[in-house]
This record gives structure tokens, sequence and C-alpha cells, in this order.
């Protein structure tokens, strides 16, 4: 869920840019997010943290949808409520920077541990 479009571009640059190939859906309100996911099919789910209420209320309907549960969740925020994010249950929390080069280099590594290390089931 990105529902800033200048953000939602440059996320889907870092993600083109990334080294993987990925097939992207953008959400842009957290009402839509939840639509979506009954109806798809994600390896990885990246969000804007949002108000830590919507925050949890999406991390809860990704754990509770059978298909969806051991997706991984990762906050991809500039608020630096990181300690609110991992409460909610993400896997992962990647605040946002200005800089672009950093934060192209921040995709490609959260694409390399989740597609390349890590293991899922």
């Amino acid at each position: 869920m990105e529902d800033n479009p200048g953000d939602a571009y440059l996320i889907r640059e870092a993600f083109k840019e990334c080294g993987h190939q990925c097939d992207l859906t953008f959400a842009d309100s957290f009402a839509q997010a939840l639509e979506l996911l009954p109806q798809s099919s994600f390896e990885l789910i990246v969000s804007d943290m949002g108000a830590h209420t919507q925050c949890s209320t999406l991390i809860r309907a990704v754990r509770s949808n059978p298909h969806l549960q051991h997706v991984p969740v990762i906050i991809l925020s500039g608020s630096q409520d990181v300690r609110s994010a991992y409460q909610a249950g993400a896997n992962a929390f990647l605040l946002k920077t200005m800089d672009m080069d950093s934060f192209f280099d921040k995709i490609r590594a959260l694409m390399h541990f989740w597609i390349d290390v890590a293991e899922l089931p």
C-alpha cells in the first residue's frame, strides 16, 4: 500500500532496478489493499506504515488468509515508528530515504534477502 503517487513511482523504479523480475500490484489505500488480499497471490507484501491501526489490520488480514499467512510483510515508511511496525507483526521495517542511491540499495537488499537468502514455507 502506498498512498503517495511520487513514492509509488520511486518504488516502481527501485523494484525495476533490483535485479529480480517483479510483478507489482499497488493499492493507494488500506481499504483497496484489504480488497486485493483475497484475490491475489503475493510472494512479498510491502506497505507504507499508515496509522498503526491500519498497519495492524493489514497484517492481521494477511496472517488470517491461509494462502498468504506466511508471506513476509515489509513496512516501508517515512515514519520512524519502527516499534509499532514490529508490534503489529511486520517481518521487517525499512525507512524511506531521500537519497535515491540509498533507497535503491535498500530495495535490492530487501529482494536479495527475501528471494535469494530466506527460506519460506
